[in-house]
């Protein structure tokens, strides 16, 4: 191996221990072409759990070799048929102990689980990115004819959502986080490839739990490979929600729901009757794209969110307990109301009127400036038209901090000041344009 290479080396050390503790945060190479997982596990449980070691994937600036040869695979379950999801990254481990990324090696697996893709001057290692599969024994490929790579299922956490009767409710919508005394700790993450799913018609919903995939000979020639346990969570707070149901939920250690046949159990109460209510502004006007938040005094994990913009809102499938309502719109809070029990009516009348706003752009000349693309609050990547301006309707007075970018510069932040005026009064409906000027070069 060069000295460049040796050097190379040590960097990649050096960066994977960084990367050991960001390790859940690391995303699996795309494949060319490839979308977002279809499935709703999204993520690659290998990725995942590849990551907290020194994994490939996770190294910036990662060499390449051309292909040399073919490799073929067909990717089966236990049970011997196909796996018809996920994607392949094609790994090389050269005579000389060089471990490099192959050349238009990102495959995606077809319906009957084969990839075909160049091979190498050496052994040919396939990284899987599935959302709950790993390699059962290390995978290595060589030139020549099709192998059989048989991929295993990750263990699951089962549970099921049943009502005070145990009965069970179909559809809930599932949400593993972490328990409230471990929701400070950034060091420890969640135990599972994703945190949502739905019970089906029996209930029941599983969760794959993160586990580390075996170690091939391109991890072992890297050095990548771990025996440390991974650094996440040995329980989990399961959270369900369903159409007519008040939330309900449950701390679940991972070794207490390990069997389909005895899940853990989140139970359904009856919901509360809906806080009901008017959200205008004080000429009694709605405002678009408001929206009503409740979070629960009682569960603060517990939150609701109702829109308002055509002037009231409900906000059902609601626990017992008083709950704090909040009316947001553009990013800014407009109202709030503390101890407000399930089943009140409110009427959320706002001091000021809210008004539409024309907005220019200018450079620093005074110039219009078209073309410029301005995000944050009431604007929504909008861009200038030719005179410079963009519009927003039933805007309420405030401040707001926008993000502005004008054609091939970089964004900036820019402060807007929207004024008030007297309810009720004769303001024309397009008063004159608010002005921000963007210095070119940004």
């Amino acid at each position: 191996m060069s000295g460049a290479r040796y050097r190379w080396a040590g960097l990649a050390v050096a960066v994977a221990l960084v990367a050991a503790a960001l390790w859940v945060l690391q995303r699996p190479p795309r494949s060319r072409g490839e979308g977002a997982e279809g499935e709703a596990e999204q993520g690659s449980a290998a990725g995942l759990g590849r990551g907290a070691g020194r994994g490939r994937g996770v190294t910036p600036r990662e060499t390449s070799v051309p292909g040399h040869g073919w490799v073929r695979a067909q990717v089966v379950d236990e049970d011997g048929a196909a796996v018809t999801e996920g994607r392949i990254t094609l790994w090389c481990l050269s005579t000389d102990g060089a471990v490099d990324r192959v050349q238009g090696g990102a495959l995606t697996l077809d319906e009957d689980g084969r990839f075909e893709g160049p091979g190498c001057r050496g052994v040919v290692c396939p990284e899987l990115h599935h959302p709950y599969r790993v390699p059962a024994e290390p995978w290595s490929l060589r030139s020549g004819p099709e192998q059989v790579l048989e991929a295993r299922s990750l263990p699951r956490l089962w549970g099921r959502v049943v009502d005070p009767e145990g009965a069970p409710v179909a559809g809930a919508r599932i949400v593993a986080s972490k328990p409230p005394e471990d929701a400070d700790d950034p060091t420890a993450a969640l135990p599972v490839v994703s945190p949502q799913t739905s019970s089906d018609a029996e209930g029941e919903f599983s969760l794959a739990r993160i586990e580390r995939p075996p170690c091939d000979p391109c991890q072992q020639a890297r050095g990548a490979c771990s025996q440390e346990a991974l650094p996440v969570l040995d329980r989990v707070l399961l959270t369900a929600r369903a159409p007519g149901w008040a939330p309900g939920s449950a701390v679940v250690a991972l070794d207490e729901a390990t069997e389909a046949d005895a899940p853990a159990q989140v139970v359904l109460q009856p919901a509360q009757a809906a806080i009901t209510g008017r959200l205008v502004d004080a000429e009694g006007q709605p405002l678009p794209g408001a929206s009503v938040l409740a979070r629960s005094e009682v569960q603060p994990a517990e939150q609701h969110q109702a829109a308002a913009a055509d002037g009231v809102f409900a906000l059902d499938s609601l626990g017992e307990g008083p709950y704090t309502v909040r009316a947001i719109k553009d990013g800014r809070e407009l109202v709030r109301r503390s101890g407000v029990e399930p089943g009140a009516t409110l009427e959320l009348r706002l001091a000021d009127a809210a008004r539409d706003v024309e907005l220019e752009v200018v450079d620093e000349q005074g110039r219009p400036w078209p073309g410029v693309r301005v995000d944050g609050g009431p604007f929504a990547g909008q861009r200038s038209d030719a005179q410079g301006l963009v519009r927003a309707q039933r805007v309420l007075p405030g401040a707001y901090i926008l993000r502005v970018r004008p054609p091939g510069g970089r964004a900036r932040a820019h402060d807007l000041e929207v004024p008030g005026g007297p309810v009720g009064s004769a303001e024309p409906r397009n008063p004159s344009p608010l002005r921000i000027e963007v210095a070119s070069g940004t």
